[in-house]
């Protein structure tokens, strides 16, 4: 990933953990405090995703255990997993300029976020919606956030329930 990369560590029902990684682009001394502010979000956002509990969330700079503690919540399952799909949006790295294009421009990438409450989904859906509750949370959270690993700015397409074996 270029730059650096946020990482918060999931652990379900059972005690398994899953790690969910998002690019947030170079840290600074500078950048420090609002990327800060943009992790607690997502934090929040993530939080209101997932039945499992957040065992600890890092930055190459810091490591910060948050509990042991199992969830309560028996569906708390690391194999269940919401897939996040993201785009590029930054086309140019310098605009107005724009002599230096970002290769990852339109790019389609993806993450996956463990212990996914599937309580969340309307009847009969597989998809978060985005336009309300926990979907815009998340959305709005990471599109602040995120960078893809071509640096630029990532932007949530959709949230999936999908299932995942070990």
């Amino acid at each position: 990933m270029a730059g650096e990369s946020w990482s918060e560590t999931i652990q379900d029902y059972n005690g398994e953990t899953s790690v969910t990684t998002i690019g947030v682009g170079s840290v600074t001394a500078a950048s420090l405090p609002g990327l800060l502010t943009n992790i607690a979000a997502m934090r929040a956002a993530i939080d209101g995703l997932i039945l499992g509990t957040v065992k600890s969330d890092s930055l190459r700079a810091y490591k910060t255990p948050v509990t042991n503690a199992l969830p309560s919540d028996q569906n708390a399952q690391v194999e269940r997993k919401w897939r996040v799909a993201y785009d590029d949006i930054t086309q140019y790295f310098d605009a107005p300029v724009n002599a230096i294009p970002n290769a990852g421009f339109g790019k389609i990438f993806e993450i996956e976020i463990a212990c996914a409450d599937a309580e969340l989904l309307d009847d009969n859906q597989e998809f978060l919606d985005l336009s309300a509750g926990a979907g815009l949370a998340f959305a709005t959270a990471f599109n602040t956030m995120a960078r893809t690993p071509y640096g630029g700015s990532g932007r949530v397409l959709s949230i999936e329930l999908v299932g995942r074996t070990r």
